[in-house]
């Protein structure tokens, strides 16, 4: 589907729901750019070749490949086409740095495990939501980027160049795409319009207040379509931000509500946040997704934290002792 002139939007299945996700090939002077590659699933890589072959690219004819981010659903098939097409491959140094931490068929992100039981998560929780992402470990594959991109770069396009923007919060490197002569923003996760992106703790690091601030910087931008990776294109980015920038807020007046006078684990949170039950596989977004709450209210020394056993219990810094 042509979304801008040059611009081709290809939509592809996921084994999750979401459903599917936007992928899109860039018309260049030297060939086509393509933007995200899709699952490794053979379903996933049969609908790109589909639509290649329908929009008469040939796989030589895909030059070069950039990555929003580093999740499997977005770079999974990367090795494939960097192979079938001969095409460089972008993507930014950090998400490269911690795809390497997590790929290949031995690596275990113990970060992740150590996590969950610092999050007061039962062993036996823990081992099902481990199992549930069997599946989404195995398409991580560690890159080797041809070009690092760190924001600022410009990609030149046939009908106008490319900004890179580097919008750290989904993930550490997770850049946008802005064509100045579309005023359009290929945004990848970072804002889609009907659901808000998930924001999950990461060691060493306050992904939430990244992510705020990302969102802050491109309420400067003009944008006139945000191109998401996830449902169909939008606009009215500042009224969008002004509404996640207000989400986020509400989520922290939540957590520290239910803190209260009370210590609670990250899991206890979490069973009280979301009034349905979850499936390991959503549990484990859940939990990490208050895991960055609580990161980011602490540096604003909000909340504190103390040992009970293996795990962390949380308090309100206003809690009376």
């Amino acid at each position: 589907m042509s979304v801008l002139p040059g611009v081709h939007r290809v939509e592809l299945p996921l084994p999750f729901s979401l459903g599917s996700i936007n992928v899109y090939f860039v018309e260049t002077r030297s060939g086509h750019l393509l933007i995200d590659c899709g699952m490794d699933t053979p379903e996933c890589f049969d609908a790109l070749d589909r639509a290649r072959a329908d929009l008469g690219i040939g796989w030589s004819g895909v030059t070069n490949v950039v990555l929003t981010h580093m999740h499997p659903d977005h770079m999974g098939l990367a090795p494939r086409v960097l192979a079938l097409s001969g095409a460089k491959l972008a993507m930014h140094p950090r998400d490269m740095e911690l795809l390497a931490t997590l790929a290949g068929d031995s690596a275990k992100p113990d970060w992740g495990h150590l996590a969950m039981l610092r999050a007061g998560v039962p062993e036996d929780l823990i081992g099902r939501v481990e199992r549930a992402f069997v599946n989404v470990r195995r398409s991580f594959r560690e890159l080797q980027p041809d070009v690092l991109l760190r924001g600022g770069e410009r990609i030149s396009a046939s009908h106008g160049d490319l900004e890179i923007i580097w919008t750290p919060g989904h993930s550490p490197g997770h850049i946008c795409l802005y064509q100045t002569t579309s005023r359009a923003l290929f945004a990848g996760d970072h804002m889609l319009e009907r659901i808000s992106p998930n924001i999950g703790w990461l060691p060493e690091a306050d992904p939430l207040h990244d992510y705020l601030q990302s969102l802050k910087s491109l309420a400067g931008f003009e944008i006139d379509l945000i191109l998401p990776s996830h449902g169909e294109p939008f606009s009215g980015h500042r009224d969008w931000i002004a509404r996640a920038l207000e989400h986020h807020e509400e989520r922290c007046r939540t957590v520290l509500s239910l803190l209260g006078e009370n210590a609670l684990t990250a899991h206890e949170l979490t069973l009280k946040m979301w009034d349905r039950e979850l499936s390991s596989f959503d549990y484990r977004f859940a939990v990490f997704e208050v895991l960055a709450h609580l990161e980011y209210l602490y540096n604003r020394e909000e909340v504190g934290s103390f040992r009970d056993g293996a795990g962390l219990r949380w308090t309100s810094c206003n809690r009376r002792l």
